[in-house]
Order: structure tokens, then C-alpha cells, then sequence
């Protein structure tokens, strides 16, 4: 309802993580230019400090109180907002009003520093209804759960618009809770559902998943990050018979999915499908040459509706992300399969760190590491530590310290408490801390994280095998 309200006023929504520190809440607020805030109770304390320093009166804050919580002294509910009376929709009928006018400001974890504002319009959702779900019409009525974070691009279209336009039933979790989870889904006979990788390992690792049906569910679809074939085939046996189980890529870039399989398919090779209809792919080499063709490994390059036209207020990050063509630099490596013609994703060129089905950009983290008075250099690179089918990576940190002795009182404790305070829980430095004389560069200034990489794969070789 408050996504429609803001939309139909003629604003601009954005959604933010509710577990974001101080910190990471202000560059929030600044990069999508935010003036009017709308806040769960609990979240109060951070949400008011952050506009503070945004200069955005407490007067521009309602509380979201759906649970019925007690407001605030000196706030007012969101509810306050429908006394002012009605009036129609903000309403444009015309492709370019459509693709020019931004509907939404949604972050995208950048590899350059804090995470960017991408603009998607109003053509951008509509698209990405039309072709995800009018170009695959279901011989069901669809009731979906949605579990995953609501101001993600990974739920916005399907949970704020798809919806309500296809006349779904939606049912919406607050947050993910495992034993709610199964209920609701067993309680509301859900048919059609998204997974993360950190859920599909819940589900079937948790002795109470036995106490609950999911064979109510006919299409799942996992996405955020790859899915191995043994959970894959787990919990496909929990579902429906003849229940489809399959992967999806896409991106907040593309306004979620960008490439999927038809409700009817089924897949155990790990592919990501094909292309939506209408979006122009192209592979580029690391000098940004074309050379697309079958079997041929290459950056992913993407143009279409649903692609984003720009990152708001951001021409460096535009300039680096669009070629003179309009494609989109998505910085995933694939290759389409000539037998099959079904695309699949092999490797990851920007520096990105999978936690949980989050994406964490270095960058970020090296600039919380670099803000603190005794570290002179740092670099941060995603190391598994044993449970990657549980968490994925888990970021760990290179520190050089300033040299004295107050640098050389710095230990790990310290520098992860430096983090923690500014930096949302996932992004907390669990592949540890560690101290060196120097970060591994290149004569430009790049960070050598292959370097870092390998020498962490030496430390963590058995002893046997690093006797050989």
C-alpha cells in the first residue's frame, strides 16, 4: 500500500535494509535524496538520527505501525496521510513519459565504494510484469509467499506490482523465520515461491521442516546466488509431484530477473535458462570487444526494457557501466550452451562477495577500514570458510597498520568492532583480520586480490596435501 501511495502521488520510492547502521542509513538517504521517511517503530532511533544529518525534519516521518505498536511521542502514524483528503493518480500512457519518469531508487552493491542509486521507471516494472509473468501465463491461480527482503529488487516487482496486476494472492512475511516459513506455507497452500540459496539450506537441514507439507508448491525458483545440485534435488522432493525447481539470474540493473525458465521446465544442469523476450544480450572481452558466439566465455553485457537507464546523480558509474551501444555491464562471466541454447554463469568478474544471498561490494568495507585513524591500507576479499552452501563467502579483511605504537596496539577485535558499528550484521568481517606489511598492487595502484586470494588458499591447505 505505501509503495502504491508513494508511486501514485507522483513520487519516488525507495526502500531501505532496516538493519542498516547510522552510517550506512545517511548514505541512503543522501544518494536517493530522500525527504519524506516512513519508519517501523522499532527503527526509530537510527531512522531519526540518520535524518538529522540528512536535514530531514522529524516533521517529514511517520511511523508504519501495520502491527498496531504504539507511536511514538511527538511522531504520527502513516495512517495520518489518508486525512488529507483523495485525489486521482499521477497518470502517463506514453513509452517515453513511461521509460523517462523514475518509479523507483533501488541500491545495487557497487564495486567502487558505497552502493549506488539505480533509477528504474515506470517502463522498467512494466516490463518486467510483461515479461515475466504475462509471457509465461500459469494454468493455476497463483498464491505466492514473500519471505524476502521487500526493498530489494529481488521481491519489489513481484510483491509491490506484479501482484495486484495479475490479480495474485500475495502473503507477506515481515521478515524470514524458518518454523513461520513452512506454516505459512502448508497454512495459505502457496503455489509459487523464490528462494535464496541461505533458505533452500534451512529448509532442508531443519529437523522441524518434517512437520510441514510444501506440496502445495508447483514452481520455485532460486536465485541471488548459484544452488548446488544436491540441495537442488533435496527439497524439489519436498515439493508438489511434477513441482519445477529452477534457477534465475537478474539483477537490480534489470529490475530483478533478467533470465529464467518457462513454469513448465525443468532443469538439474545448474543453467539459468534463457533470456527474457526482447532483451539484447551481447559478450564482451576484457577490452570490451564483441565476441559473442556459442560456447564462447565473456563478460555479460544486457540491453532491453527492463534495464535500468542510469544510476541516479552518478555519470562516473555510468560511464563505466554503459558502452556507446546503451548494453549494461553486468561483470558476470557466461557462455550459452550451442546444443541447448541455455545460458549458464560461470564466474564473477566485479569483485563482489556473496553473503547469505546478499551482495557485499570491498570497496565499502575498505573505506570503513581506511576511515580509521590507525590503518594505512586495507583490502577485503570473500573467503568460504568450510559451510559455503550455509553462508556462501564471508569477508576478510588485509590491514596494514600505521606504524607506532598505537598501530601496533590494534588487533582484530578491534578493527571488527570498527566495522560492526558502521556496517549492516552481514557484512561483518567473519573471514577474520589479517595484519601485513604492505597490500599486494600492480604499478597502477589496483589491489592484486588474486594474490590475496591465493595466499589465503595456501593458509587454509590441509597440512598433508602442503607437505606434497
Amino acid at each position: 500500500m505505501a509503495f502504491l501511495g508513494i508511486i501514485a502521488a507522483g513520487m519516488i520510492f525507495t526502500g531501505t535494509n532496516p538493519g542498516y547502521t547510522e552510517y550506512e542509513l545517511v548514505h541512503h538517504l543522501k544518494t536517493a535524496r530522500v525527504k519524506f521517511l516512513l519508519t517501523e517503530p522499532e527503527f526509530l532511533g537510527t531512522t531519526r538520527a540518520a535524518a538529522s544529518k540528512c536535514g530531514i525534519p522529524l516533521s517529514n516521518i511517520r511511523i508504519f505501525n501495520v502491527h498496531k505498536q504504539n507511536v511514538p511521542a511527538g511522531f504520527k502514524s502513516w495512517e495520518e496521510l489518508m486525512d488529507h483528503g483523495e485525489q486521482d493518480w499521477v497518470r502517463f500512457n506514453d513509452k517515453k513519459t513511461s521509460s523517462t519518469t523514475t518509479a523507483a531508487r533501488l541500491f545495487s552493491s557497487g564495486t567502487t565504494g558505497l552502493p549506488k542509486a539505480a533509477s528504474l521507471s515506470h517502463y522498467n516494472f512494466v516490463s518486467q510484469h510483461t515479461l515475466v509473468v504475462e509471457c509465461f501465463p500459469k494454468p493455476w491461480e497463483t498464491r505466492r509467499l514473500q519471505a524476502l527482503p521487500m526493498f530489494h529488487a529481488a521481491c519489489v516487482p513481484s510483491a509491490h506490482t506484479s501482484a495486484l496486476k495479475a490479480g495474485q494472492e500475495a502473503f507477506v512475511m515481515q521478515r524470514f523465520d524458518l518454523e513461520p516459513f513452512l506454516a505459512n506455507i502448508e497454512k495459505y497452500a502457496i503455489t509459487d515461491i523464490t528462494f535464496v540459496p541461505p533458505i533452500v539450506i534451512a529448509v532442508i537441514m531443519s529437523p522441524i521442516t518434517k512437520n510441514y507439507s510444501l506440496k502445495s508448491i508447483r514452481f520455485a525458483q532460486c536465485g541471488a546466488a548459484p544452488l548446488g545440485k544436491g540441495p537442488q534435488g533435496r527439497i524439489q522432493a519436498l515439493l508438489a509431484e511434477g513441482a519445477t525447481f529452477t534457477q534465475v539470474w537478474g539483477m537490480t540493473e534489470t529490475c530483478c530477473i533478467g533470465s529464467m525458465f518457462s513454469y513448465d521446465e525443468d532443469d538439474h544442469t545448474g543453467s539459468i535458462g534463457r533470456f527474457l523476450p526482447n532483451i539484447d544480450v551481447k559478450i564482451i572481452d576484457d577490452e570490451g570487444n564483441d565476441i559473442t558466439d556459442y560456447n564462447t566465455p565473456g563478460e555479460l553485457t544486457v540491453r532491453g526494457p527492463t534495464v535500468i537507464p542510469e544510476y541516479f546523480d552518478n555519470p562516473t558509474a555510468n560511464a563505466q557501466s554503459f558502452d556507446r551501444d546503451g548494453f549494461f555491464k553486468t561483470g558476470d562471466v557466461v557462455y550459452c550452451d550451442k546444443d541447448s541454447k541455455l545460458w549458464y554463469v560461470i564466474d564473477r568478474k566485479k569483485e563482489l562477495i556473496k553473503v547469505r544471498g546478499f551482495q557485499v561490494a570491498p570497496p565499502e568495507i575498505e573505506a570503513v577500514l581506511l576511515s580509521h585513524p590507525q590503518i594505512v591500507d586495507a583490502a577485503v576479499i570473500g573467503v568460504v570458510l568450510g559451510q559455503e552452501e550455509r553462508d556462501g563467502e564471508a569477508p576478510r579483511a588485509y590491514v596494514v597498520r600505521r606504524p607506532g605504537a598505537e598501530g601496533a596496539k590494534l588487533d582484530e577485535k578491534a578493527v571488527r568492532a570498527w566495522c560492526s558499528a558502521r556496517l549492516v550484521k552481514y557484512k561483518d568481517l567473519t573471514g577474520g583480520v589479517c595484519f601485513v606489511d604492505a597490500i599486494p598492487k600492480n604499478a597502477s595502484g589496483k589491489i592484486l586480490k588474486r594474490v590475496l586470494r591465493e595466499e589465503w588458499a595456501k593458509d587454509t591447505l590441509p597440512k598433508e596435501k602442503a607437505r606434497l
